[in-house]
């Protein structure tokens, strides 16, 4: 199978990152790669995190479709990943399957970065030398394709567990599959949370220094980040986990600006593990748990694991030293 994703901009500075030649039929195409044998490219729309909630969701679903279109009649590409944004304005990826004009197949890689983000908090809590049970969690957008999966997996594992999100039917939809103690608020109630797991579709940095108690650890899963740069510095009692890399071998060099060298977003993995598998199916949706557990699997067998906690890309012991 040969894979496609289709991402976009983080902002408008974003676009200078690219070569010019990259630039066509209104995204960014990167040169074909290579990985195991198995091609595809990088790809994003020429539309801003911003501008990706904030036009009429038809005009941007349009565009993706127009997308996965060219990408299969221009370079055969069989196998499409929604990253990012793409994602939550299709509905999961469930209306890109269901256009007759794309016809191949859809995975919005979230299985593989819902895996990865479990170990990220897991390997998050050793940091406060506590254990979980011991520990309040706090999921911010609780009830989407991420954090619905990460609700069902963690719950149960931490002594309370704070669910986040915009919609409280939603929040109360999920609570049929969680069993431990927690509760459910359309507030922004992470202050008192020892563990906070961001995923997200907000646009812009989502937390502010009076969200955060005193030595928090942040997973910050969305993209654009929910916790910002700038407020990392203001607060360096704050550990800020990258959510979503994963270690990818040094022999495959994927040349894709802005990336930490030997990383790259778990959801991007998904697809070209997929691809190199060549599984036939969409992944759109509600995360299958056992589709998770393969993805785990995949990553075992092509070295595609997280191996170190990164902040911004940098190792988060080099942080803790700056």
């Amino acid at each position: 199978m040969k894979f496609a994703t289709i991402g976009h901009l983080l902002n408008k500075e974003n676009l200078k990152e690219f070569p010019k030649p990259w630039i066509q039929n209104n995204l960014v195409i990167s040169p074909e790669m290579n990985i195991n044998g198995t091609l595809g490219h990088i790809t994003g729309l020429l539309l801003t995190a911003e501008e990706m909630m904030t036009l009429p969701r038809e005009k941007v679903r349009q565009k993706i479709l127009d997308a996965a279109c060219f990408l299969q009649k221009k370079f055969n590409v069989d196998l499409i990943q929604l990253g990012g944004l793409t994602t939550s304005v299709s509905e999961g990826g469930k209306w890109v399957v269901e256009q007759k004009e794309y016809t191949g197949f859809t995975n919005h890689g979230d299985s593989y970065t819902a895996a990865v983000t479990c170990k990220a908090v897991l390997k998050a809590a050793n940091l406060s030398h506590k254990k979980t049970v011991e520990q309040t969690l706090a999921i911010v957008g609780a009830y989407g394709v991420i954090g619905e999966a990460l609700s069902k997996i963690l719950v149960s594992q931490f002594d309370h567990t704070v669910l986040i999100g915009r919609r409280a039917e939603k929040l109360s939809e999920l609570e049929h599959y969680l069993k431990g103690d927690y509760e459910t608020t359309v507030d922004l109630k992470t202050q008192e949370a020892d563990i906070i797991v961001t995923a997200t579709s907000h646009p812009t940095g989502l937390l502010a220094s009076k969200n955060l108690k005193k030595n928090a650890i942040v997973v910050d899963v969305s993209q654009p980040p929910n916790m910002s740069y700038d407020l990392c510095h203001k607060r360096p009692d704050i550990c800020r986990i990258d959510g979503g890399y994963v270690d990818f071998p040094k022999e495959h060099h994927l040349p894709i600006p802005g990336m930490p060298p030997g990383k790259l977003f778990a959801c991007i993995v998904e697809v070209i593990m997929q691809a190199i598998e060549n599984e036939r199916k969409n992944h759109v949706g509600s995360i299958d748990l056992s589709h998770l557990k393969k993805t785990e699997q995949w990553g075992e067998k092509y070295r595609f694991t997280l191996n170190e906690l990164t902040n911004f890309g940098e190792p988060i012991q080099k942080v803790k030293k700056a």
